[in-house]
C-alpha cells in the first residue's frame, strides 16, 4: 500500500503541490516565521489584522470566477474550450476584482474600520493587491485544471520565492511601511510571470454575457461557501481585536493560526492535486466516494500524528523557531490543532460536493460554523483571550 501511495503521490504532483504551498502560504507560514523574528508582537497583530481582512477580500473579489474556471477546464472537454474558459476567466475576473477593490477602498474611507491612522493607511495601502493577487490565481488553476500539477507548482514556487525575499527585505528596511509595500507590489510580477508562461493559451474570445452567467452561476455559491470557512479565521481575528483592544493579543492568536495553517498543508496538497482527478470522473460515482473515505483517512492521521508532535515539543519549536515574546501562543495552538483534525476528515467532502455542483450543502455548513463561532467568540475572548479565539 505504502509502495502505491508513494507512486501515485509523485505521479499525481502531490510533492510538488505541497512544495508550493509551503511557499505560497509561506507568505503565511514562511513569511511570518521570518517577520515574527522581525516585528514586535503588537506590529505582528496590526499586519495579521490588515492581512486577514485582504485576503479574506481577495478570495471572494471576483465573485467566484476563479473557482468556476478550475471546475468546468478539468471537465472533460476539448483544448479550444479550456482555452475559452482561461481567456473568459481572465477578462470578468479584472473586471469584477478591480469594481470589488473600488467598494473596499470606499468602506475603509468611509467606515469605521480601525481607529488607528495607521492600521486605516495599511490597508489602503492593499488595494491593488487584492485585484492583482485574483487573477493570478488564475493561470495557477487553469494549468491545475489541465493536470499540469508539476507545471503550476514550479512556477508558484518560482514566483513566492521572489515575493518571500522581497517582502523579507523589505520589512527588515522599513517594517511595516515596507511590508505593505511590497505585499501591494508583488502581485503584479507574479502575474506578469505566469501570463507569460500560459501566453500560448491566449487567444482572443469575445466576452459574452452568457458565459458570465454560466461562471457566476456555479462561483457565486462556491466562494460564499469557500469564504464561510476561510473567513472563520478573519471574523475571529476581528472579534479578538475589537474586544481584547489589543495588538499583542493578536500578534499571539497569529503565532497560534500559523501553526494551524502548517499543520494543513499536507491535506491541503493533497485535496488540491486530486481536484482535477476528481472532476474526470464524474461519471463513476462509486470512484468518488471511495476516494473521499481515503482522502479523509490519510489526511487525518498525517494531522491527528502531527498534533501529537506537536503537544509534546511544541514549547521547544516555539522557542527555535520565535522570539521568546511568542512563547504564550503555544496554548492557543494545541486548541487550533484539535480542529485540524475534523478540517482534513470533512475537506474531501466538501471537494467532492464542489466536483458534483452540489453546493449549497456547502453554504449550509459555512454559515453554521460562521455563526457557531461569532457567538462563542462574543462568549470566550473576553474570559480567554487568545486561548479564548482558539475555543470559538
Amino acid at each position: 500500500m505504502l509502495r502505491t501511495d508513494s507512486a501515485r503521490l509523485v505521479s499525481t504532483g502531490v510533492p510538488h503541490m505541497l512544495s508550493a504551498l509551503v511557499l505560497t502560504q509561506g507568505i503565511g507560514i514562511l513569511r511570518r516565521i521570518l517577520l515574527a523574528r522581525l516585528l514586535p508582537v503588537g506590529e505582528m497583530g496590526q499586519m495579521t489584522y490588515v492581512m486577514q481582512i485582504a485576503d479574506f477580500v481577495a478570495i471572494v473579489i471576483d465573485l467566484g470566477i476563479t473557482t468556476a474556471v478550475l471546475k468546468f477546464a478539468a471537465e472533460p472537454v476539448t483544448d479550444e474550450r479550456r482555452r475559452e474558459l482561461y481567456c473568459a476567466g481572465l477578462f470578468w475576473s479584472t473586471l469584477l476584482s478591480s469594481l470589488g477593490a473600488l467598494i473596499y477602498m470606499t468602506v475603509v474611507l468611509v467606515g469605521p474600520v480601525s481607529e488607528e491612522e495607521a492600521v486605516r493607511t495599511f490597508m489602503l495601502m492593499v488595494v491593488p493587491y487584492l485585484p492583482l493577487a485574483a487573477l493570478a490565481r488564475v493561470p495557477i488553476v487553469f494549468m491545475q485544471a489541465r493536470k499540469e500539477i508539476k507545471r503550476a507548482a514550479g512556477w508558484s514556487s518560482v514566483t513566492q520565492v521572489l515575493s518571500l525575499l522581497l517582502l523579507v527585505g523589505a520589512t527588515w528596511l522599513f517594517k511595516l511601511k515596507g511590508f505593505f509595500t511590497v505585499v501591494t507590489l508583488a502581485p503584479a510580477t507574479n502575474l506578469a510571470i505566469l501570463i507569460w508562461v500560459t501566453r500560448d493559451q491566449l487567444h482572443w474570445f469575445a466576452p459574452t454575457l452568457r458565459e458570465l452567467r454560466r461562471l457566476l452561476s456555479f462561483g457565486v455559491l462556491s466562494i460564499v461557501a469557500n469564504a464561510l470557512g476561510t473567513g472563520n479565521a478573519a471574523i475571529t481575528v476581528i472579534v479578538l481585536r475589537k474586544i481584547s483592544g489589543s495588538d499583542e493579543v493578536v500578534g499571539l492568536f497569529a503565532i497560534a493560526l500559523l501553526i494551524l495553517n502548517a499543520a494543513r498543508l499536507l491535506p491541503g496538497a493533497l485535496l488540491q492535486s486530486a481536484f482535477p482527478y476528481l472532476s474526470a470522473r464524474l461519471a463513476d460515482p462509486e470512484h468518488l466516494r471511495r476516494r473521499m473515505l481515503e482522502l479523509s483517512i490519510k489526511g487525518a492521521a498525517v494531522v491527528l500524528g502531527l498534533g501529537l508532535i506537536w503537544l509534546v515539543l511544541g514549547p521547544h519549536l516555539l522557542g527555535l523557531l520565535f522570539p521568546g515574546q511568542y512563547a504564550d501562543s503555544y496554548w492557543p495552538s494545541v486548541v487550533l490543532f484539535a480542529s485540524a483534525v475534523p478540517f482534513a476528515v470533512s475537506a474531501p467532502a466538501a471537494q467532492i460536493l464542489l466536483v458534483t455542483n452540489r453546493v449549497r450543502a456547502n453554504v449550509c455548513s459555512g454559515l453554521i460554523l460562521v455563526i457557531s463561532n461569532v457567538a462563542l467568540a462574543l462568549w470566550l475572548v473576553p474570559r480567554g483571550g487568545a486561548v479564548g479565539a482558539a475555543l470559538a
